[in-house]
This record gives structure tokens, C-alpha cells and sequence, in this order.
């Protein structure tokens, strides 16, 4: 069954027999993909659309790894997850540990899954894709789009002006307004 995760830097790996393959190049009608390990020479062809296999793979000099694919799958979800969830990322890595354990019970966690102190600076970076960084200055700050809205879309930034070296800037929303005009 053709499997696909993702590396550190997004691109695709095809897991395959319990072999791992990155893609070496892409031709009009097929996808050449090489074993990740670079000691070996191994290569798998596959359709255009990545979606059947056209020539084999060739003979591996490395060993098979049964549990990349899942502990892939899981940092993975981790990555998904930092990048979706305001959750600290020491509770999303507990959280998706512990899901490992109840959905593969043989498989021992502790030895296999890297450590938080290994892989929280991948999820840190995932996560500040999402955030804009932070400003040094007042004057630095830019409040566009989505930033300047409450969760019902409404206005959030209601006054943002500048006077001379001063900025004001005041932030509600209208039921707030409505609440301390009565």
C-alpha cells in the first residue's frame, strides 16, 4: 500500500514495504522516488499522479523500518496540530504521545518517538508560521486584515491614530459599546 508522510521541510515521502522514499524526479508519465536511506540505491517508480506503481522497487541495502511510518504519521499530526491549535506545545506532544500508546499498543513510545527537547524547536518554528513577529516599537505595530476583528468578524481595533509621537489605540467590540452606552 502506497503511504505518504511528510518531511521537516514539507516535502513528500512515499512509505512503501516498510522503506521510506523521497522523490528523485518527475517525468511526463512518472515519478521516480529513491530510498531515503543514501546508502542505499533503491528506486520505486510510480504513475504521474503518484497513485500506482509502475516498475518495482529495486533491491534495498538497508533495513526495513516497520515503525517510521507511524512515528512520521504522528509528528506529522503534532506539526498539524501546533500549526491549527493555540494548545502549549508540550500538551500537544503529551497528547498525541499518549494517542500513539492507546492506537499501537506493542509499539514502545519511549524508545522510538524523539524526545520534546529533540523536536519542539521544528514545532515552534511550525507554529510561529502562522503569527507575525512580534513588533519593537509601538509604531512597528500593523494591525491588517483578520487581526482586526473579534471571532464574530465584527470590528475589534475600533481606534488606532497617532498624534504627533503619541499612538492611541482602542480595542472592543460593538456589544461592548452597546453595554456601556446604556
Amino acid at each position: 500500500m502506497l503511504r505518504f508522510t511528510e518531511t521537516e521541510k514539507g516535502n513528500a515521502v512515499l512509505n512503501y514495504n516498510c522503506y521510506q522514499y523521497t522523490k528523485k524526479r518527475e517525468n511526463k508519465k512518472s515519478n521516480q522516488w529513491r530510498c531515503r536511506d543514501r546508502n542505499c540505491s533503491s528506486t520505486i517508480s510510480l504513475c504521474s499522479q503518484d497513485l500506482s506503481i509502475i516498475k518495482n522497487e529495486t533491491t534495498h541495502t538497508c533495513a526495513q523500518d516497520t515503525n517510521k511510518f507511524i512515528i512520521d504519521t504522528i509528528i506529522g499530526r503534532m506539526q498539524k496540530r501546533t500549526r491549527e491549535e493555540t494548545a502549549t506545545i508540550p500538551k500537544i506532544y503529551s497528547q498525541e504521545i499518549v494517542k500513539a500508546r492507546v492506537e499501537n499498543p506493542g509499539l514502545p513510545t519511549g524508545s522510538l518517538f524523539p524526545t520534546l527537547s529533540n523536536i519542539d524547536a521544528s514545532l515552534y518554528r511550525r507554529r510561529a508560521i502562522n503569527y507575525p513577529k512580534l513588533p519593537t516599537t509601538i509604531n512597528e505595530i500593523s494591525l491588517n486584515g483578520s487581526w482586526k476583528l473579534d471571532k464574530n468578524g465584527g470590528d475589534f481595533l475600533l481606534v488606532d491614530e497617532t498624534y504627533e509621537t503619541d499612538r492611541l489605540m482602542i480595542f472592543g467590540s460593538q456589544w461592548s459599546i452597546c453595554l456601556y452606552a446604556d
